[in-house]
């Protein structure tokens, strides 16, 4: 399964939530010696996101996750059997790192250009100055190494139980965890997200067959799955949050929460999440279209 909330866009929506470590506008927060000329502020442009949230090295971790989530219309190959090279051959022409880098770019600069409102576009500046601090760029680089690690069945399968288990206990990360995801509203987007890309895999593999016009039956079919694939985004959010936010005090998460809010932190998401979704529903489609080809034994 492509990720996106996550693709996030988890990933990205979850990075826009987990650093913002007060709801106040980063300049209102700076504290200024007797003399001392206050931080001159920086546009919001498509550049500046992509370099605060490490969306290129993002995309390394999004173009791995989809090598190794498999071939969608063949049936699980056993362990046993060791990967499924011809797959993989598949999936590294028609959804290269570079592919997945240059559509996130090109969604995030139209997201940027649909600022057309001043105060807006300065709520996402001032929110943008905190993912360039310390604790900002710390919490990134977090969230990305979580989902590499994540990226592995025994790992992600590992961290699933892992929360599970805490959530059982009560353990109060557990609860913060899930307080976040609620402020954040971090599973709806992912589920819808998850949704488009799985008409969009079943739109590619009918195009494949050459069956005319779509089939409106594709959106019944995919929204058969959406208990599924929500019950799995949920799962997956968890683990996901659970993970990166372990270095993290719990004094850190509290004001995490409070922060999810925060106007300038919820607009980048959107921008964020937008961009993964229509980078990912193209190359879901794609995948989609080579599966069927293979399942006919045609050449890509």
């Amino acid at each position: 399964m492509i990720r996106t909330a996550s693709i996030g866009l988890t990933g990205l929506v979850l990075a826009t939530c987990l650093g913002l470590s007060s709801p106040l506008p980063a300049f209102a927060q700076a504290q200024l010696t007797p003399g001392q000329a206050p931080p001159q502020f920086r546009p919001v442009d498509a550049d500046r996101i992509v370099a605060a949230m490490q969306v290129d090295r993002l995309a390394d971790v999004l173009a791995a996750e989809i090598a190794v989530s498999g071939d969608p219309f063949r049936p699980d190959i056993p362990e046993q059997d060791g990967p499924d090279e011809g797959w993989g051959a598949i999936v590294s022409r028609v959804a290269p790192a570079g592919r997945i880098r240059a559509g996130l770019r090109d969604a995030i600069a139209r997201g940027v250009e649909g600022l057309g409102d001043p105060a807006e576009r300065a709520a996402v500046a001032e929110a943008l100055s905190f993912w360039e601090g310390g604790l900002g760029r710390r919490v990134v680089l977090l969230e990305i190494g979580a989902r590499e690690a994540l990226a592995a069945p025994d790992i992600e399968a590992t961290a699933r139980e892992s929360f599970a288990a805490a959530a059982a206990r009560g353990n109060p990360r557990a609860a913060q965890v899930r307080a976040l995801m609620d402020a954040a509203d971090l599973v709806e987007p992912a589920v819808a997200a998850s949704l488009n890309i799985a008409v969009a895999t079943l739109e590619g593999a009918q195009e494949a067959a050459q069956n005319g016009p779509r089939d409106p039956s594709i959106i019944e079919d995919a929204w058969a799955q959406e208990p599924e694939i929500r019950a799995d985004q949920t799962g997956w959010i968890e683990a996901l949050v659970f993970m990166a936010s372990a270095p993290l005090s719990d004094a850190e998460m509290v004001r995490l929460i409070e922060a999810a809010g925060h106007p300038g932190n919820r607009r980048l998401s959107a921008i964020l999440n937008e961009a993964a979704t229509a980078t990912f529903v193209d190359v879901a489609r794609d995948l989609g279209r080579a599966s069927a080809l293979r399942l006919q034994g045609e050449q890509l």
